[in-house]
């Protein structure tokens, strides 16, 4: 009998010009805006390699100089765009795109894409994860949320019981129903996105969000038959199912993320770097202060080579005491940016946790992390910049430490673009589906936690449905 209800359910909705009215907007809204943003990350990607590429060939091609003046030429780390970011661009449109790598020092990301886009209506970002996330749940609100009340309304509710159908036949058979129509109606935007993700790379990631938005139609599709349930009239059922709509998705969101602002803030940037040059320069507990670390350095390192002046040492003196500066340097530095990954890690959280209230909060996390633009995949780029940066800095002042003897002057040039060249050429590869996977393990099982408490209301509900 469910199996019944649910087929007659469909091919009502089916049958019905609306669901294919509303549906087709939506359809090519997010044709539209996939098609736009496919564009523009295409561009973004071929400008990125461009860029790329030159700054590589005036890195390459400096001349003679000293070498640490030619460690200051520095480099740019470039995070590329997965295929995915197309669909939800996530932290990715609001912090910077390249990494500034030079000697000392560890940099924030530059060029953030916000900084160039135009003012925004107040909406937040429109892309085809908002159609995906927020417009079929309003779809989903204005087509289904007459499904039970109309039967009331008409009467026919009533007949049904007259003859033996029970409430948890139609109740579910409602709910498949309305969620194989939806999915008939929204099966090209499933293609769209099958070709998108094209290389074998992407299909674990797409599979997985793939299945999420499953869960969170049929999530959606749950709270609006248990609206209908519940309400006498399907002008009651719109409404409050467009008050939930508006809370879930406008509301708690923007809520919670001022909560977690006023609860956990973030160290203002002008003094997360006073809090560095302050550990560099007096030393963390224990160490003493710069200039004193330098001087027992100096000292060790006469006695270890037996002589009484830096001048005299069988190697480069400069570029062995900045080895040891930028050591302390990069430790101080892994401590401080240790502290404030942390710290958004433990905004992320707390804010995974107040939106639990609503099932777009989870699916947003999902959304992100499977289109490698999260915060998890922002730091495994930052970390993997980083260790690029000491690596090639390294390498500078090692070859300068065994090229030269005693004290060198930086205005002696003695190196050349041979020394330049040998150093590798910065690649990333992004983490693949796995790690995503993980880094949303937490939203997964709020989502399913939402699925499994939606399907066990209905079921709760069959039991009080009255006609």
């Amino acid at each position: 009998m469910m199996a019944s209800i649910a087929t007659k359910e469909a091919r009502s909705l089916l049958r019905d010009g609306r669901l294919w009215t509303l549906g087709l907007v939506l359809v090519l809204l997010f044709a539209a805006m996939l098609t736009t943003a496919s564009m523009q990350r295409d561009a973004a990607e071929q400008e990125r390699a461009h860029v790329e590429k030159v700054a590589r060939q005036q890195w390459d091609h400096q001349g003679d100089k000293n070498p640490h003046r030619a460690a200051h030429f520095g480099m740019y780390a470039f995070k590329p765009r997965s295929t995915l970011s197309s669909v939800d661009p996530g932290v990715d449109a609001h912090v910077g795109q390249a990494m500034w790598l030079e000697p000392h020092k560890r940099n924030m990301a530059l060029f953030s894409p916000a900084a160039d886009a135009t003012p925004s209506i107040g909406w937040g970002a429109f892309t085809p994860a908002f159609v995906l996330l927020v417009l079929v749940p309003l779809l989903i609100a204005v087509l289904g949320h007459s499904t039970i009340t109309q039967e009331r309304e008409s009467g026919t509710l009533r007949m049904l019981h007259a003859f033996g159908i029970s409430g948890c036949s139609l109740v579910f058979g409602k709910w498949i129903g309305i969620t194989v129509a939806l999915l008939v109606v929204l099966l090209p935007i499933g293609l769209a996105c099958a070709w998108m993700a094209g290389g074998e790379q992407h299909l674990g990631a797409f599979a997985a969000l793939g299945v999420s938005l499953l869960v969170y139609y049929i999530t959606w599709v749950g709270v609006t038959v248990l609206v209908s349930v519940h309400c006498h009239s399907s002008r009651m059922a719109l409404l409050v199912l467009t008050a939930l709509w508006v809370g879930w998705v406008f509301i708690v969101p923007r809520l919670s993320a001022s909560l977690v602002e006023r609860w956990a803030p973030l160290p203002t940037g002008a003094a997360f770097w006073q809090g560095i040059g302050d550990d560099i320069q007096n030393g963390l507990p224990g160490d003493g202060s710069a200039s004193e670390r330098m001087k027992a350095f100096d000292k060790t390192l006469l006695a270890d080579n037996g002589v009484s002046r830096l001048e005299d040492l069988p190697f480069g003196a400069n570029a062995k005491r900045r080895l040891y500066r930028d050591s302390y340097s990069t430790h101080v530095h892994e401590l401080h940016f240790e502290r404030l990954w942390s710290a958004q890690f433990h905004q992320q959280k707390l804010l995974g946790w107040m939106s639990f209230i609503s099932p777009y909060g989870p699916m947003g996390t999902i959304s992100a992390a499977m289109a490698g633009t999260d915060l998890a995949h922002r730091h495994h780029f930052e970390m993997a910049a980083e260790t690029y940066r000491q690596k090639f800095t390294t390498w500078m002042d090692e070859w300068d430490l065994t090229s030269t003897k005693g004290v060198t002057s930086f205005e002696d040039k003695y190196a050349g673009n041979a020394q330049w060249q040998a150093i590798p050429a910065w690649s990333y590869e992004a983490p693949g589906t796995g790690f995503a996977l993980e880094a949303s393990a937490l939203a997964w099982a709020q989502l399913m936690a939402w699925a499994t408490a939606v399907a066990a209301a209905l079921w709760l509900s069959t039991r009080r449905l009255n006609p």
